[in-house]
């Protein structure tokens, strides 16, 4: 009985071997499904960003035009991105995008990745090249939308920003500075804490100047995030939204339960989405 066992294996072994000798490679490069790449160099902030652009699979087969997800942090949240919506698209839960991933060709900052410039709201102490939204800001405005809009088939006017962590803080400064910029903004933990929850200062001054914001709104955190980084003063941002009380701001704010920091951007984003194109919100 020993003697087959062995030789039963022996022969599976030998199978698998066999099985393996049969793969191939079918290219050199893999991309992402849809997926244009292209650097862009803008003027405003003097950098060049790479710029990931999937179009939606009947693109070239129709004349429609689409409304536009816009994603920070493109060189890792783009190809998450495109695998959620393809999914919401298919169960019908969203309509079709053309998704519009910001990057620099880079994860980390020693290699080129500047999110800790752009996505700030201020210049903090001991953190050089911060501070740098505003000017952001102005090149998505005004060099990136221009591009986007005169390439494709876009809705001009239905633009979502999804921004997660810095980037979350980056779209709810957006929201209160330029308002009318999206109207669309999925807000997946925002570092609302970031130089002395700076982000406060400007929430207020946008209360005393503005009568409305004509937007729709999915603001996310996890339960198990830091209490005095991230869920205490986002708490309190939707409290003091709430109060304000924006007449035509749909706004939906929601905690995942057992969630981190870094579970967080799939779930977010996949319920933001949802969110923000639901005819009832």
């Amino acid at each position: 009985m020993k003697r087959l066992k062995i030789f039963i294996s022996v022969a599976f072994l030998g199978c698998s071997i066999g099985l393996a000798q049969d793969i191939t490679e079918l290219k050199d490069d893999v991309n992402l499904y849809n997926t244009q790449l292209k650097n862009i160099h803008s003027s405003i902030i003097d950098d060049d960003f790479n710029i990931y652009i999937s179009l939606p699979d009947d693109y070239d087969k129709s004349e429609k035009r689409y409304p536009v997800l816009y994603l920070l942090d493109g060189d890792i949240a783009y190809g998450l991105a495109t695998s959620i919506a393809r999914y919401l698209q298919f169960g019908k839960n969203i309509p079709e995008l053309i998704i519009v991933g910001i990057g620099y060709g880079a994860l980390n900052r020693s290699e080129g990745n500047m999110r800790s410039r752009d996505y700030t709201i201020s210049s903090r102490k001991g953190r050089s090249g911060t501070g740098g939204a505003p000017k952001f800001r102005q090149f998505i405005k005004e060099e990136l939308f221009p591009h986007i809009n005169n390439t494709y088939r876009t809705v001009p006017d239905d633009k979502t920003l999804n921004g997660y962590s810095l980037g979350g803080l980056f779209a709810i400064y957006t929201l209160f500075t330029e308002p009318g910029l999206f109207n669309r903004y999925i807000i997946g933990s925002p570092h609302l804490s970031w130089d002395e929850y700076r982000i406060f200062t400007v929430q207020e001054e946008a209360f005393e100047k503005m009568d409305d914001i004509d937007a729709k709104v999915f603001i996310s955190v996890g339960s198990e995030e830091d209490e005095e980084i991230y869920f205490q003063p986002i708490d309190e941002m939707v409290t003091l939204i709430n109060e304000k009380g924006y007449e035509s701001l749909k706004m939906e704010a929601k905690v995942f339960d057992g969630g981190t920091h870094l579970i967080g951007p799939p779930e977010a984003l996949s319920y933001g989405l949802v969110s923000v194109f639901s005819k009832e919100k």
